[in-house]
Formats: C-alpha cells, structure tokens, sequence
C-alpha cells in the first residue's frame, strides 16, 4: 500500500471514531454471588423425613449410623448413600457484594440446582424467595450421586417441558424494572454420595417401572484394575454388606449383552411412595423367617414368641411379621446397547468397569455408547470352569405373584397378562436379568389383526372402573379402523370371543417382532412346575378309598341290638363280626364314595393333580366319582374347563388316601421372543402342513408343555408388557404331549 492511500485510511478512520463516541461500560453489579451452606441431608418415605444414612465403611468406623458425628457426614471418607427416592437438602444461602461482604439489599426469587442430580418434576419447587440477602429453604434432589453440589442462582428457574412448558403461575415474580437478574450464583462445598452400582442405576424411588431415575446421565460402574474394588452397601442385607461388586455377563445379544451383580444387596420390598401410590395388601412379598436364637447357631423357626433374628435383616423379632419381605429381584442387572455383536466377550466373564448413557427402550433401562474393561476371561479357563461367575447368576420363577396377581381367590381381569400394572417393581427388580418361566404353553393359533396392512396393530389398555378392556386414547376419539383392530388384537391375546378357551398370539406382531404370546403355568404344587405363589387360588381335597358296607348272614344280629348294658360293656358279640370291617365301620372310615370341590364358575380354567392314583369326575352340585371314572395318576395334570352344566369336581382314592388340588387358572400370558435363540422353532406352524414332517413337529410343539430360561425385558407398548428372551436352544427344555415327543431341536426337561 502507498503512503497517499495509508493516509487516506488512516484519516477516514479517525473520522470514525470521532463521529460515534464509545459508551461507557455500565456499572458492575452491586452482588457477586452467594455463600451456600448445606445444614443436612435427609430422606422422605411417605410422610416420614429421616436423616440420609452414610456407607458401610463409616458405620463401621463409628459403630453405628446414630454414631456417625454430622460434621463427617458427607464427606470423601464417609459418602452418603444414593437415595432410592429424592434427597432433601437444607439450605442456607447468603448474598455477596462485590468487596466479599454481606450484601442485605437483595430481595428477590432465587432457583436452584443439584449437580449431578435432577431437581423433581414439579417448577414450584425450583426456586424460592430470599429476603434481606438471606434464603431458607429445602431443596429436593432425584437420585444425586458421586461428587455432588447444590447451586444457588439470581436467575429463573429452568423450564419443565412435558407435552409444552408448565404453566406461568408457577414461576417465580421477575424483577420490577430498572431492576434486573444479576445471575450471580455460589455452590455449596462438595456433598459425596457413593459410587455408581448397577442396582442404583436401575432402582426407582417410586412405584413406577418405567424409567430409571438416571435416565439421560453418563454412569461409570466399577472401579480400574490395581484400585480399591467397589464394594457393596446393604443396609438391609448384612451378608453382603461390604462384598466387592462382581459384574458377570450373562448372555450375549446381536446387538449387545446382558450383565448382572452376583453380589448385589437383597432389596427390602418397597410398598409406597411419596406420591401416595402403594402396594396392594395381597400382593405384597412375603416376610422372611424369623428364627430363634439358638446357643448352637440351630435355626429353628420362630412360633412361641421368643427373642430371634429376621433370615437376611438380621433384625431382632419375636415373630415373622416383624421381619421384612424382599423384592424378588435386587435391580443389578442391564442390558448394554453395544450396536453390534460384542467381540471377544464370552457369558460368564468378568467385568472391571461398565461405562456409557442411560437410555430407555420401550422401559428397559440400557446402557449406550457403552466402554468396559474385562476382569477375566473364562474362555481361557479350562472348560469346566467357564461358569465360574455364571452359576450364581440363578434364574429366578416368574409366578402369578411375580406378575402382580393378589393372593385371593377371585380373578381380575387384568391378571390375564403378566405385569400388566406399571407400579409393578417386582417384575422391575428382575429386568434385564435371568428369569424361567416353568410349564408354559404354546400359541394354539396366529391371528392377524392387521387389516389395514401397516405392519402394526393398536394396543389396549385396561379401564379399572369398568374392568373391560378398552382404548389407549384416553383424551382423543378412536377412529373405527383402530376400534376393530384393537378389539381383534385384545380378543386374541387375552382370549375373549371367538378366542375364549384357546391361546392365541397377534400374527403381525409376530412376524414385525419376533414376540408371540405363551401361557404360564396354573395355580397347583411347585415340585410339578405348576405355581405355588397364589394359594388362596388352589383348593385341596382329601380323597379316601371307598369302603362298602359289610354284608351280614341273614340270622346275625346287627351290633348294637342288644340291651343298652351290654352295648355300653362292650360284652355283645357286634365287635367280633367280620373282624376288621366293623371294626373300620367303627373307627370313622367314610362311607361316603367320593370328595367334592364345588363352585366353580363357568368359563374358569383349573389344573388337577393328586398325590396318589385317584378317580375324578366333573359334573354338577352333586357329582359322585367312582371306580368307573377315569385316573389321575401321580404327578399327572389334568386341565379341566368349568361351564354352565358343571361346577364341581369330585374324587375317589384307589388306594387308602390321595390329597388332591385344584388350581384356579387366570390363564396368565407373558410374551416369549425365540427368533435369534432357536430360529428353527417355528411357533406360527400349521398342523394340517402338506408336508408331513412341518405338520409333524407342528404337533409336538402345540402338544408339549416348556421350561423357558431367558433374559427379562421390558416393552411398554407390547401385550404383555414382558418378554423373555432365550439365549440357545438348551434355555428351553419341553414335557411332550401324551404319545409325542419334543420338537425340535428341545431336549426333554430332566
């Protein structure tokens, strides 16, 4: 560039300035930020707020948890433990001038955060208000973990968005002009929880199964190689109290893996929540036992009152209602999205860390984006060690219990799909993890409820107040095509109209999926594989051997027909008559030929087994078996549908005695997903195949009854809401049909 033309620009420039003059900054803010206290930390259930406790490796320290000295609380050597519900903290905070003294001139809202944690779904309460540079207030904290702070800010409070932003009277009052938000801030000094635990991840504080309380957070599980391992905190399970976590893999997937703590803590049954939701009275766990103090370490149950211990709690009782009941599951599974088929992983190895996001699929809580570093690798064992960590990763019974069915006697109409209830935690304790399912039943025809040929079918939802099945729509009119698909889809899988009696499975879904309906197992005696949980579901009948009367000569006096005297001195000759038959007559031996249960309802379903080989008859009121009827043998089941002109069941022993049961069936459905396990079972088969070895195995298939091992998962737009998913063709395992045999490639259960 020229000098003439520099200084052309030079000029033009300093005509710039000249004509627009700078402003001046604006003065800084009177307040800095906020000196943050935290005076406590606490925990609600229901009504009740109660101090949060601290880690095990504290109480230890201090000896118990009303030892441990508050100014200890919380810190890096004595953590709190993470809240299964929301932390309470109480809160102190003071405005800052800008010269670091007190700043009482500030009146105005303030919002809050905690971080890492989520502040509760409710905008009032985000914030409060400060007066005199001064605020009080408790501030609430979903599930805060590891290193936490809580945050005092001079700015609005964040927006809910659910469906759209929450509505304006809950925000805060925005400061009268000229005043305007400072946006000063100030944390609280660090507030340590403990580590991250599969089970903390995956337990929610409510009576709700459909989301993990660290949805959307980055988790790390588990501690490097050469550091100090991550160690259990059972407050309620003293056995595994201090036991270093064990995350086993427990099944390969195509696009990732399952994984469990073996060592978990067992989980005390959660019955209610702060937002008054509870577990029904008949449907809750049953308590531990609670056995009597021996000198000799002897565990003997507890009947007569005396000083004992609860089984796990170790709790002191007197009896077994004082002892808590657990959760079926301990919430330490999951399932990690991994995109593709896992290289050089194996089922049963060892994992140091698991790392990643938290993610909701249709409600099973998986890990994305995920990073592991492996412990050991049992592949590199020898063989008959590679289920070294794998054979304490027990597959737990689904039961009528299990999927929310109340110990009574009647059937709700709900009961016909397991888990259908969304405050269902006992069936969320098992997610992810390795479940059976014992003597379920095939579909017995495919429906296919598609009639507009979208790939899809409407779900239903069940009406409480009128025990129907019914719309999902609930604030929107359903259009008719939706109307006739959904009532199809609901009549197949819970089995009403033309489907009432047979199982059936929604043939879209199947193919669109790969998930079919089967049904559980009925009410009756555990050792047959049938369902124990629900006894007020199954009747008991005592069947003795029918005893005719004696025949007598003609000219033989009856006993009993001489003078009273001599009856009542046992000196007439009627004891002595035949021997043991009157002596029998005597005793009490019935005379009546048969036992009967009665009031059965038409259309109930019933499993029928007998200890010993009895006859048995269905019929009326008044049915009578007989030597006529036909056997139930030992350990045979016997499935019997009631209808409008039978309502009873009767039995006559064979031999001297048999004890018989009845169970009441809810004909109780789970969905079973075998497309990647056993790809050569083909659930949706024809029995009248042209080719006769489809047909063939179509009837072995629809004949026999399964033992099913797999990995439970949750999927809230299905019905059921459940599915099991095998690993091979050796998780499942068949009791054929009469004169069948398993199809293939099922083995025959042991």
């Amino acid at each position: 560039m020229n000098r003439s033309v520099s200084r052309l620009a030079c000029g033009v420039l300093t005509l710039v300035l000249t004509a627009c003059p700078l402003e001046q900054a604006p003065p800084p803010n009177a307040m800095s930020s906020f000196k943050v206290t935290v005076l406590g930390v606490f925990e609600r259930v229901g009504n009740t707020r109660s101090a949060l406790p601290v880690v095990a490796p504290c109480v230890l320290r201090y000896g118990s948890q009303a030892a441990v000295p508050q100014e200890a609380k919380g810190k890096e050597d004595c953590r709190y433990v993470i809240p299964r519900g929301e932390a309470e903290f109480d809160v102190e905070a003071h405005a800052v001038a800008i010269d670091g003294q007190p700043y009482d001139d500030f009146n105005g809202s303030v919002s809050f955060r905690v971080v890492p944690g989520d502040l509760p779904n409710n905008l009032r309460a985000r914030w409060s208000l400060a007066e005199l540079g001064q605020v009080k207030a408790t501030v609430r904290a979903v599930s805060p973990y590891g290193e936490a702070r809580v945050w005092v800010e001079d700015a609005p409070p964040r927006n809910i968005y659910d469906g759209g932003v929450v509505a304006q009277e809950e925000l805060p009052p925005e400061p009268v002009a000229p005043l305007k938000r400072t946006f000063a801030s100030g944390t609280s000094d660090p507030i340590y929880f403990a580590d991250q635990t599969l089970q903390s991840i995956q337990m929610p504080g409510e009576l709700d199964n459909r989301g993990s309380p660290f949805s959307g957070n980055f988790v790390m599980v588990g501690k490097n190689a050469g550091s100090v391992p991550l160690q259990q905190n059972c407050a309620d399970d003293p056995a595994r109290n201090g036991r270093d976590s064990l995350m086993v893999i427990t099944g390969l997937d195509p696009a990732g893996f399952f994984v469990t703590d073996i060592s978990a803590c067992r989980v005390v049954e959660q019955l209610s929540d702060n937002a008054g939701a509870s577990v029904r009275a008949a449907n809750v766990e049953p308590p531990e036992p609670c056995w009597l103090t021996a000198a000799d370490g002897g565990r003997e149950e507890n009947l007569d009152g005396g000083p004992g211990r609860c089984n796990i709690s170790e709790r002191a009782c007197t009896r077994r209602s004082q002892c808590p009941g657990y959760s079926p599951g301990t919430f330490a599974s999951i399932f990690v999205y991994n995109y593709n088929f896992p290289d050089n992983l194996d089922e049963g190895d060892l994992l140091f860390t698991l790392s990643g996001g938290i993610q909701e699929f249709t409600s099973t809580t998986q890990l994305v984006f995920p990073s592991w570093t492996t412990a050991e690798r049992v592949r590199r064992l020898p063989e008959d060690q590679w289920d070294k960590w794998l054979q304490y990763a027990r597959p737990y019974d689904i039961t009528g219990r299990t999927c929310g069915q109340d110990n009574v006697e009647d059937i709700y109409f709900a009961d016909a799909l397991c888990g259908q209830n969304r405050r269902n935690l006992k069936l969320e304790s098992l997610e992810s993890g390795l479940v059976r399912l014992r003597r379920v039943r095939f579909p017995k025809r495919f429906q296919n409820c598609d009639f507009n040929a979208n790939g899809s079918v409407p779900f239903f939802c069940d009406n409480a107040q009128g025990r129907v099945w019914d719309t999902c729509s609930f604030d929107a009119p359903e259009p008719e095509a939706d109307r006739i698909e959904r009532t199809c889809h609901h009549d197949c899988v819970v089995g009403l109209g033309e489907n009432a009696g047979t199982i059936c499975s929604e043939q879209a879904t199947f193919r669109g999926f790969g998930q079919y309906v089967v049904e559980m197992a009925a009410p009756g005696p555990s050792a047959l594989g049938l369902d124990d949980s629900l006894p007020q579901r199954v009747k008991t009948a005592v069947a003795r051997l029918y005893v005719p009367p004696p025949v007598r000569d003609a000219g033989m006096p009856d006993a009993g027909t001489g003078d009273a005297g001599e009856a009542d001195g046992g000196e007439t000759d009627g004891g002595e008559v035949d021997g043991g038959v009157d002596a029998g007559i005597d005793a009490g031996v019935p005379q009546n030929p048969s036992t009967r249960l009665t009031a059965f309802f038409p259309g109930v379903q019933v499993a029928v087994t007998c200890d010993q080989p009895a006859h048995y008859r269905v019929g009326g009121s008044n049915v009578v078996a007989s030597a006529a009827d036909a056997v139930i043998a030992p350990g045979q089941i016997v499935r019997v549908t009631f209808d409008s002109a039978n309502s009873a069941i009767a039995f006559q022993a064979i031999s001297a005695q048999a004890t018989c049961t009845v169970g009441q069936s809810a004909r109780t459905r789970i969905n079973l997903m075998t497309r990647d396990a056993v790809p050569e079972l083909e659930p949706d088969c024809n029995e009248a195949d042209p080719d006769e070895e489809r047909a063939k195995q179509c009837q072995y298939l629809r004949g026999a009854e399964f033992d099913v091992i797999g990995h439970l998962r949750q999927a809230q737009p299905a019905r059921p809401r459940w599915i099991v998913l095998p690993r091979a063709p050796d998780d499942l395992c068949c009791y054929p049909g009469p004169g069948l045999q398993c199809p293939r490639p099922i083995q025959p259960c042991p």
